[in-house]
């Protein structure tokens, strides 16, 4: 009798804890909204860095090869990051750091294959057909316009779907029917005072920071530590002299640029010297720097002002 007291209690105790641990893993499956919305701009800070650094790298190594083969190696790289997150661990880079991933049970060979088909080969689609594809192919251009606007629509619709369900928060993972899941029993996000307070100075900063930077005269800044420095001031002061004493007229021609910002004139003045700006540039200058004087020759404004061209 007493063995078999024994046997009942250890088969009890074995269904409880089977129980319990039914229990977690189907708490498991309540992911917050914000803890997939994070985990979803991360993976895309993350492939995005990874995609840019080498990219750049390659394009240091061989820019006309760069040119011709970048739909490729675009593909190449989305598809060896698809492969080391979602393809190997059923989660994104995203997921991982927030201790999240896909419902294995769900992540079949099929739907791994339609994620990556969906997430990878449209940008590849898009690229190529935007440095291959001649530009008599007009159909293909406007099926892509279209999928692209559908798309965008599908993905504001599901997105207010997800803030009401709290599950797929993204148009692919609610076509595949993929859900989020935590890895760490249900654990809330804690955040701790030190990373509150480093946000709050962060943001005590770019407060400053944007009462600070209107009212700083950077032009007048330049100027002078353009003076201190390469001396350019002494050089200046015989070519003012001269140009006091006669105004030169100002002529326009189809290579003329604006000597502040390098672009076409966009209404031409001058200050007598010959050398065109866009209004613009010139009065902001004038505005903020009275002594401001040609980028060029020196020139200091004459007392007329400045004129049209």
């Amino acid at each position: 009798m007493l063995k078999r007291g024994v046997a009942a209690g250890r088969v009890q105790q074995a269904n409880a804890n089977e129980a319990q641990v039914n229990r977690m893993l189907a708490k498991n499956k309540y992911v917050p909204r914000v803890n997939q919305i994070d985990a979803i701009y991360l993976n895309k800070d993350i492939s995005r860095m990874i995609r840019d650094n080498l990219l750049e790298n390659l394009q240091a190594i061989s820019p006309v090869l760069f040119i011709k083969i970048q739909p490729e190696l675009d593909l190449l790289i989305q598809s060896a990051i698809w492969f080391g997150s979602v393809g190997k661990r059923c989660s994104t880079f995203g997921q991982q750091l927030l201790v999240l991933a896909y419902d294995a049970e769900k992540l079949t060979v099929s739907r791994l294959a339609l994620h990556f088909a969906l997430t990878v080969l449209p940008g590849y689609v898009k690229s190529w057909e935007e440095k291959r594809l001649s530009r008599h192919v007009e159909w293909f251009s406007r099926a892509i316009t279209w999928t692209e606007n559908s798309a965008l629509v599908l993905n504001v619709l599901n997105y207010f779907r997800f803030l009401k369900t709290g599950r797929k928060p993204t148009l692919i993972d609610y076509l595949l029917g993929l859900d989020y899941i935590s890895l760490r029993n249900n654990q809330r996000r804690d955040i701790g005072y030190k990373y509150l307070t480093r946000e709050l100075l962060w943001g005590g900063f770019m407060e400053i920071l944007g009462l600070l930077l209107p009212i700083i005269n950077f032009r007048k800044i330049q100027r002078l530590l353009k003076v201190g420095f390469f001396g350019e001031e002494g050089q200046h002061v015989r070519r003012r002299e001269s140009l006091t004493r006669e105004l030169v007229a100002a002529k326009m021609t189809t290579n003329t640029t604006c000597s502040y910002c390098g672009e076409r004139p966009t209404l031409p003045h001058h200050m007598g010297c010959g050398h065109i700006y866009c209004y613009y540039c010139l009065s902001a200058n004038l505005m903020t720097d009275a002594n401001f004087s040609c980028v060029k020759c020196g020139a200091s404004c004459p007392e007329s002002g400045v004129q049209s061209v």
